[in-house]
């Protein structure tokens, strides 16, 4: 990795369940982060086909983030990011937030009638502490997403005061994508570089 200017931000890719870094658009991510010369963290989740919202955040906290972090949360990863941050100390702070496809446990009720371990069980996000440790948050959302209900898009956009990227045809930002990129993704991280 070249070194520059920018090496105090860093990039933690939380990633989303059945899944691992080595998959979908991750690899393409950290491939054009790093090219700017920015260190890019994505940490391989335990259990990931049925996972534990403390073991998650677990993972998160031992990739250090702080106040150069700009996370990027997919799907499931993304609710652990929220998670995460609505139990930081008072005086911690994070650069920005991005989640792709993340639900919100206000809109999906079929999750919460089941033990997701955890990610669920807490009920709605508290987005007042959320917004205290960060004021940067974007969301992309599809409207044809086929595991999450784009009102959870909404709702998390609302409760964050987000920038919203609606998009028609993405999905859940898997399978249905053309090429495994999103380069209004990569644009918002290049925004704080």
């Amino acid at each position: 990795m070249h070194t520059s200017n920018n090496s105090k931000i860093n990039v933690i890719l939380i990633h989303g369940k059945d899944t691992d870094p080595t998959k979908k658009w991750y690899p393409w991510l950290k491939k054009e982060v790093e090219k700017k010369g920015v260190k890019f963290i994505a940490p391989k989740l335990p259990k990931a086909e049925d996972p534990v919202l403390i073991e998650w955040l677990n993972e998160i906290e031992n990739s250090k983030p702080d106040e150069n972090t700009i996370f990027v949360g997919h799907s499931r990863g993304g609710v652990a990011i929220l998670r995460w941050i609505e139990k930081l100390p008072e005086n911690k702070k994070i650069k920005k937030v991005i989640l792709v496809a993340a639900n919100n446990p206000a809109v999906s009720e079929k999750n919460q009638k089941k033990d997701t371990h955890g990610f669920y069980e807490l009920g709605e996000y508290n987005f007042e502490k959320i917004k205290h440790h960060c004021n940067n948050f974007v969301v992309l959302h599809s409207k044809d997403d086929e595991w999450v209900p784009f009102s959870a898009g909404e709702e998390n956009a609302k409760g964050l005061n987000a920038k919203f990227l609606k998009f028609n045809n993405r999905g859940h930002f898997g399978k249905k994508l053309p090429k495994q990129e999103i380069s209004e993704l990569l644009n918002e991280i290049l925004k704080e570089i």
